[in-house]
């Protein structure tokens, strides 16, 4: 089966065995006041809006109750998802539309948060990759297999002539240390977030990163459709607090209180160094703010044209729907109002 072709009944039996695993939050309170979010990793920098928002109190102050916990990979946060066991959740967004439109998802876009793709492809300064056509017949470490990163992977090696197939691709954890692997012999290149290409590129000066921007909308955040119409004032609530958290960080002359209440609250690899973590952070919110201040949190419409029009031409998606269907700004508009 391809990685990204994850249909409602894989999704649903994957979901099942996440519960199993995860220390979920308990059911969510009949008045409505609870949420619960999932990250797609372990808390990093790249999650910080909802981790700044429930840190600084805003979430609380719109009547939430919020709790957020962790998967093991994009589709496994799109999974809980689905099964009810999260309220929302963060995944890629070509992930998220190959599962949508292939194979009828019940999600829906409320929100892009990256807006390009957060990912970069990191290697060895001794022999670089410089473009992705260089990752034929090499190995590529990635921290998940058949999610975001696959995807956005598998799309730049499509649109550069290469098969997928011609790539090894190896699970690898999404942080620094991965390096090594490369300095083994054992990787060619391993596919980081923004922030395991800063912390890598602090540590030595032999890392060679490139973006991998395939014009993709990056990171969104997904929900289920029928939670949103039985509940639409929570996504309200919770994305008025989440883009007051995401500003708030993108606009800030000095992130060391930001920083101060993210690590009090919760534990948040690579913020050890303050100012290493404020340029993880920068670095971040960069990508949070790319198309516009005014386009933060947005699904810029244009975005997600150009999406479904090239995974349809590079056959990753089996039809072309009106990009339309597959996104909602009005929960965000009533939110920023």
């Amino acid at each position: 089966m391809n990685p990204l072709t994850i249909g409602r009944r894989d999704f649903l039996r994957g979901a099942a065995g996440a519960v199993a695993t995860l220390a979920l939050a308990g059911p969510a309170a009949a008045a409505g006041t609870a949420f619960r979010f999932i990250t797609p990793f372990s808390f990093s920098l790249a999650f910080a809006p909802v981790l700044h928002a429930e840190a600084a109190g805003y979430y609380a102050e719109n009547g939430l109750q919020v709790s957020i916990e962790a998967a093991k990979g994009a589709a496994m946060a799109a999974q809980m998802v689905i099964a009810g066991q999260m309220d929302a959740g963060r995944t890629g967004g070509t992930n998220y539309l190959v599962s949508r439109v292939n194979n009828d998802a019940p999600l829906i876009s409320i929100a892009t948060i990256a807006q390009m793709s957060p990912f970069f492809l990191i290697s060895s300064a001794q022999e670089p990759v410089r473009t992705v056509a260089d990752l034929k017949e090499r190995t590529v470490g990635l921290a998940s297999l058949g999610g975001s990163m696959e995807g956005t992977l598998d799309l730049l090696l499509i649109g550069n002539g290469v098969d997928p197939k011609q790539v090894r691709k190896v699970k690898v954890a999404d942080n620094a240390a991965s390096f090594a692997l490369i300095e083994a012999g054992r990787a060619g290149a391993f596919v980081g977030n923004t922030s395991s290409m800063v912390l890598a590129s602090a540590a030595r000066r032999d890392v060679h990163a490139i973006p991998m921007d395939d014009g993709m909308p990056g990171q969104v955040y997904v929900a289920s459709p029928a939670e949103i119409e039985a509940a639409p004032e929570k996504f309200v609530a919770f994305l008025k607090a989440t883009h007051r958290a995401a500003r708030e960080i993108a606009t800030a002359k000095d992130l060391g209180p930001v920083l101060e209440k993210l690590v009090g609250r919760f534990d948040i690899s690579g913020t050890d160094d303050a100012e290493l973590a404020k340029r993880d952070l920068e670095t971040n919110a960069r990508n949070w703010m790319a198309r516009g201040p005014e386009n933060l949190l947005r699904n810029v419409p244009e975005i997600w044209a150009h999406a479904v029009e090239t995974l349809h031409g590079a056959g990753m998606l089996d039809a072309a729907p009106d990009p339309t269907t597959l996104y909602t700004n009005t929960l965000l508009e009533r939110a920023v109002a």
